[in-house]
């Protein structure tokens, strides 16, 4: 009994999540290079990816609807060059967030703010060959879970959302499941975590080529290739929820709003620049001015898209600031600059 309260201890000091963390380099993407003499595709496909980003949708119905409107990808486009990573060329493309969110507004597609959420992803495998064990965040060499985590990496970057799995060392995983018979595993991994979702998924094998997968997924399979057959599941399902709770994150593009912003702990012009940086970051802000400055405080008047609560979404989501008070009748926030 003392092993199982060693792991209690063990599961609760775990880092947490933050529930709607901020995207931060939401304007930026990667794409991978197939050949030197396919930069151009792979530029148009950074396009395409920024697009799904920022409507929160993948359909190509956005994308299309911005081209047959006259304008080329490249025109979106501020800044690319070519990066190398483990002998492979990918390349980065730096977008004008600004010319993005007034053409989605002139065409009436709503946009998704730099806060985004946070799915936390249970995974039990069973192999039937060795013991059962969650999918973490130690390295593995196992070739299941090598081929599933970086799918979770594509997928969290290509629609700039958080998909995490528990930092849980891989005895403590053993053990925990060992105890399932007193206490459900993945409620208590789950209430260690701050998130928008959990998603729990279990997967066995119960003959030579018999899989079976539960929990939030529940498909059967027979045969020689089921990693190709998981992951080509595990995208469609996560491609639909990941759409369906991007979808209720929308900022509604017909409403504009004015909000009174004051920023506290404001000691120098260093401080100044960084906030500033981190409002300009936020799509939610379409203008924004100082009204009013003092020792270590400036207050400033924002025009903003949608209303105070989308505004108010990103603002928790960042880790530099701490909401003070809220005034929703004046529209006023006031908060601490966290350093």
């Amino acid at each position: 009994m003392n092993l199982f309260k060693h792991t209690i201890f063990c599961l609760i000091i775990l880092s947490n999540a933050c529930i709607g963390k901020e995207f931060s380099q939401l304007f930026e993407v990667f794409e991978p290079i197939e050949s030197s003499s396919n930069i151009e595709k792979s530029i148009n496909n950074s396009f395409n990816t920024m697009v799904h980003r920022l409507s929160g949708n993948s359909a190509p119905s956005n994308i299309w609807k911005i081209i047959n409107a006259g304008n080329a990808r490249k025109d979106f486009i501020k800044s690319y060059s070519i990066k190398n990573y483990e002998d492979e060329s990918f390349i980065q493309v730096n977008f004008d967030k600004d010319l993005l969110i007034k053409k989605f507004k002139e065409l009436n597609i709503p946009f998704v703010g730099s806060s985004r959420p946070v799915i936390l992803i249970i995974m039990n495998i069973d192999s039937g060959i060795e013991e059962p064990y969650i999918l973490n965040t130690n390295d593995s060499t196992k070739e299941m879970d090598v081929l599933i985590k970086n799918y979770l990496t594509k997928v969290s970057g290509s629609r700039a959302i958080f998909l995490e799995i528990p930092a849980i060392d891989l005895e403590s995983s053993k053990q925990l499941l060992s105890y399932k018979k007193l206490i459900d595993s993945n409620k208590f991994i789950s209430s260690q975590y701050a998130f928008d979702r959990v998603i729990n998924i279990k997967l066995e094998k119960l003959s030579l080529d018999y899989w079976k997968v539960g929990g939030d997924m529940n498909l059967e399979y027979e045969g020689n290739e089921f990693n190709s057959f998981f992951l080509k599941s595990l995208n469609s399902f996560l491609e639909k929820s990941i759409t369906d709770i991007l979808e209720t994150n929308l900022i509604d593009i017909n409403i504009d709003s004015k909000v009174k912003l004051s920023v506290n702990n404001i000691n120098d012009y260093g401080d100044y620049i960084n906030t500033r940086n981190i409002f300009d970051r936020f799509i939610a802000i379409n203008k924004i001015e100082i009204d009013a400055f003092s020792v270590d405080k400036i207050t400033y008047d924002a025009s903003i898209y949608g209303n105070i609560e989308n505004l108010l979404s990103e603002i928790t989501g960042s880790n530099l600031f701490k909401i003070k008070t809220i005034d929703t009748v004046n529209s006023s926030i006031s908060m601490e600059f966290l350093k």
